[in-house]
């Protein structure tokens, strides 16, 4: 039981790394949004529905993996945040957001009454397009 925990943990640690990447979009025509909800990180607009209702065009995409817990996903906007203004965007564009499990952990309590639960450990991943906006 104490090996089977250890490898548990090994794989817990192995999947609490985050990434986020940065990539050149190529073949930018000029678009214009039609509006939608956006909010605004650290300085760069995140239009989660819809796209800016003005003259924008695309610079770049970021892809972005990380565990789906409490604390990971607090650093999300943020990160993405970060990333977008590196590369000189004005704001990013929501085109994907997902969660898949990727394992559980079981839990065991062997007092009194025996009881036993098994936590999902969720992995979420978004897709956002960098976006400079034109006058």
């Amino acid at each position: 039981m104490k090996y089977i925990k250890m490898i548990l943990l090994g794989a817990t640690l192995a999947l609490s790394a985050c990434s986020t990447t940065y990539y050149t979009y190529s073949g930018s025509p000029v678009y214009t949004g039609q509006g939608g909800a956006s909010k605004n990180v650290n300085g760069i607009d995140f239009w989660v529905i819809g796209t800016p209702p003005r003259k924008y065009c695309i610079i770049g995409y970021i892809q972005d993996s990380r565990k789906a817990g409490i604390i990971e996903m607090a650093t999300r906007d943020s990160n993405i945040a970060a990333k977008a203004k590196a590369a000189g965007g004005d704001a990013v564009i929501a085109t994907a957001d997902f969660a898949r499990q990727v394992a559980a952990q079981f839990n065991a309590n062997t007092s009194a009454f025996v009881t036993q639960t098994t936590i999902p450990i969720l992995w979420r991943g978004s897709q956002y397009l960098v976006i400079k906006y034109l006058n």
